[in-house]
Protein backbone atom coordinates (compact mmCIF):
# COMPACT_ATOMS: atom_id res chain seq x y z
CA UNK A 1 0.00 0.00 0.00
CA UNK A 2 1.42 3.59 -1.06
CA UNK A 3 -0.27 7.16 0.22
CA UNK A 4 -0.80 8.83 -2.21
CA UNK A 5 -3.10 12.32 -3.65
CA UNK A 6 -6.32 11.23 -4.66
CA UNK A 7 -7.12 11.89 -8.40
CA UNK A 8 -10.38 12.88 -9.90
CA UNK A 9 -11.98 9.75 -11.09
CA UNK A 10 -11.11 8.11 -7.31
CA UNK A 11 -13.73 7.86 -4.85
CA UNK A 12 -12.63 9.55 -0.68
CA UNK A 13 -14.41 7.66 1.98
CA UNK A 14 -13.76 8.44 5.63
CA UNK A 15 -14.82 5.75 8.17
CA UNK A 16 -13.98 5.66 11.65
CA UNK A 17 -11.80 8.75 11.40
CA UNK A 18 -9.70 7.36 8.96
CA UNK A 19 -10.01 8.79 5.35
CA UNK A 20 -9.58 5.97 1.99
CA UNK A 21 -9.07 6.95 -1.16
CA UNK A 22 -10.53 3.87 -3.90
CA UNK A 23 -10.06 4.04 -7.38
CA UNK A 24 -13.15 3.22 -9.71
CA UNK A 25 -11.52 -0.43 -10.32
CA UNK A 26 -11.06 -1.68 -6.71
CA UNK A 27 -14.29 -0.31 -5.75
CA UNK A 28 -16.03 -2.34 -8.22
CA UNK A 29 -14.02 -5.53 -6.88
CA UNK A 30 -14.54 -4.62 -3.24
CA UNK A 31 -18.23 -4.14 -3.90
CA UNK A 32 -18.73 -7.51 -6.10
CA UNK A 33 -16.47 -8.85 -2.98
CA UNK A 34 -18.74 -7.90 -0.23
CA UNK A 35 -17.17 -5.10 1.14
CA UNK A 36 -13.78 -5.12 3.00
CA UNK A 37 -12.78 -5.01 6.68
CA UNK A 38 -9.33 -3.65 7.77
CA UNK A 39 -8.15 -4.74 10.91
CA UNK A 40 -4.84 -4.49 12.95
CA UNK A 41 -3.70 -7.84 14.73
CA UNK A 42 -0.53 -7.30 17.34
CA UNK A 43 -0.03 -10.53 18.78
CA UNK A 44 2.81 -12.55 19.73
CA UNK A 45 3.42 -14.57 16.84
CA UNK A 46 1.92 -11.89 13.95
CA UNK A 47 1.44 -8.22 13.85
CA UNK A 48 0.13 -5.81 11.39
CA UNK A 49 -2.64 -5.15 9.12
CA UNK A 50 -5.34 -7.69 7.62
CA UNK A 51 -7.47 -7.20 5.06
CA UNK A 52 -10.39 -9.60 4.68
CA UNK A 53 -13.19 -9.14 1.71
CA UNK A 54 -16.57 -9.87 2.76
CA UNK A 55 -16.97 -12.87 1.01
CA UNK A 56 -13.77 -14.64 1.62
CA UNK A 57 -13.71 -18.14 3.19
CA UNK A 58 -11.74 -19.62 5.90
CA UNK A 59 -8.31 -20.38 3.94
CA UNK A 60 -6.62 -22.48 6.19
CA UNK A 61 -4.29 -20.73 7.69
CA UNK A 62 -4.47 -22.20 10.88
CA UNK A 63 -5.59 -19.71 12.72
CA UNK A 64 -9.20 -20.59 13.24
CA UNK A 65 -10.17 -17.43 13.02
CA UNK A 66 -11.91 -17.55 9.96
CA UNK A 67 -11.93 -15.57 7.18
CA UNK A 68 -10.04 -13.42 5.35
CA UNK A 69 -6.51 -14.89 3.51
CA UNK A 70 -3.67 -14.20 5.74
CA UNK A 71 -0.96 -16.85 5.01
CA UNK A 72 -3.01 -18.45 2.04
CA UNK A 73 -0.62 -20.88 -0.11
CA UNK A 74 2.49 -20.05 2.65
CA UNK A 75 4.29 -23.07 3.89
Amino acid sequence: MALDEPKEADETMDTAGVTIMVDSQTRDVLSQSGGLTIDYIDEAYRRGYMLKLGNASDCGDGSGGGGGCEGCGSS
